[in-house]
């Protein structure tokens, strides 16, 4: 919600996702978020800017061809991939349809893997040391036998700004 909230807040109406897989409980949880900000925002959500990627595959190039090629009228002016593997993809389309970063088009990965800062990727960074003691105390409640009430747990991420995101002048 965080990340779709911040390129609202530039003022794009006209967001993208590229989702990891559909059955990805992270991937979930990141679409959930998106469409809440959008609609507290007044925002429709527009099904042909939802595409499906995959977290380890070009899944997410494909998809990012697939809305760059768009009518102009109908193109995202940002687009929030669910990884930042999938916005380096996401970056490489755009570089490679003349699309001019973040004049053009505003780009969100989420990790702040390694490969963000190398190309200067606005992301979402998760606490990976938060994330290893939930998963531990949940271990140790599973080691002493007792049952879990919810296995997953939401570890709050935190907004790195970088270079690929621009305040929207445009009236999409």
């Amino acid at each position: 919600m965080l990340a779709t909230q911040y390129l609202i807040s530039l003022g794009h109406r006209r967001i993208a996702v590229i989702t990891g897989p559909t059955n990805s409980q992270s991937s979930q949880a990141r679409l959930s978020g998106y469409m809440a900000a959008l609609q507290k925002n007044g925002i429709s959500a527009d099904p042909h800017l939802i595409k499906v990627g995959d977290y380890v595959s070009d899944k997410a190039y494909k998809a990012a061809c697939d809305l760059l090629e768009m009518r102009e009228q109908d193109r995202p002016t940002a687009i929030f991939a669910f990884n930042d593997l999938g916005a380096i993809n996401v970056y490489r389309a755009a570089r490679q349809h003349g699309i001019s970063l973040p004049e053009q088009l505003s780009i969100i990965g989420f990790d702040d893997s390694a490969y963000a800062d190398t190309v200067n990727l606005t992301t979402m960074r998760q606490d990976p040391f938060a994330m290893g003691r939930a998963a531990a105390r949940k271990a140790v409640k599973l080691i002493a036998g007792e049952t879990l009430e919810n296995p997953y747990e939401v570890v709050r991420a935190q907004l790195v700004l970088r270079g690929t995101d621009s305040v929207y002048g445009g009236d999409r």
